[in-house]
């Protein structure tokens, strides 16, 4: 069953906004220095920006414009910075509100999943996500247990959203973790409505 085209506008903006609010950050960060805002930072906002705009157009009604290969290359490099930054630096604390590293790589993998789990035919990779893709991912239970890791993170980041602290694009806790929130729900929503 299809998602009504309204629900697909919705989950775009929302997206769009999210990838907005991480080029901010990342624009905010190179013009003001922040002694609290890193590379790990840099590294996670744009792991974010990228993801938030795949989610856009997977999301959107007409579709996207890059092909799905550009889309596996993009999130197989965010999966793999990420997967090697928590063998190279091992159990480090996680970056601010963010997870830690090999939560960044486990939602890479299922971003890649969405997009090596479906038909590769000419026309289901040129429209809207959920329509050609609905019940037809491969590998159900990998599907599932992807799910399951993105409502477990929602869980988590709800604390965060409500705690929040400091001002700023940079400083507040609360808008960056209410944009993943919404970012592990829409991934593990567009996941469940594959399988």
């Amino acid at each position: 069953m299809a998602d009504p085209v309204w629900l697909g506008w919705v989950l775009t903006t929302a997206f769009l906004a999210i990838a907005g609010y991480g080029v901010a950050r990342l624009v905010v960060a190179a013009r003001l220095p922040a002694p609290g805002y890193t590379g790990c930072h840099r590294a996670v906002d744009t792991a974010h920006t990228t993801m938030a705009l795949g989610m856009a157009v997977m999301c959107s009604p007409v579709g996207g414009p890059l092909p799905a290969a550009g889309w596996q290359a993009l999130f197989t490099l965010v999966t793999a910075w990420f997967l090697g930054s928590t063998l190279l630096r091992g159990r480090r604390a996680p970056v601010g509100w963010h997870g830690h590293d090999w939560q960044h790589a486990v939602a890479g993998l299922g971003m890649l999943y969405m997009l090596l789990a479906v038909p590769h035919t000419a026309h289901s990779m040129s429209s809207a996500w959920t329509g050609p893709h609905t019940g037809a991912a491969a590998l159900p239970a990998l599907g599932w247990a992807f799910v399951a890791f993105f409502a477990v993170q929602a869980v988590r980041l709800g604390p965060a959203v409500v705690r929040g602290g400091g001002t700023g694009v940079l400083a507040d806790g609360r808008v960056a973790a209410a944009c993943q929130l919404v970012m592990a729900l829409g991934t593990g929503y567009l996941i469940f409505a594959m399988l």
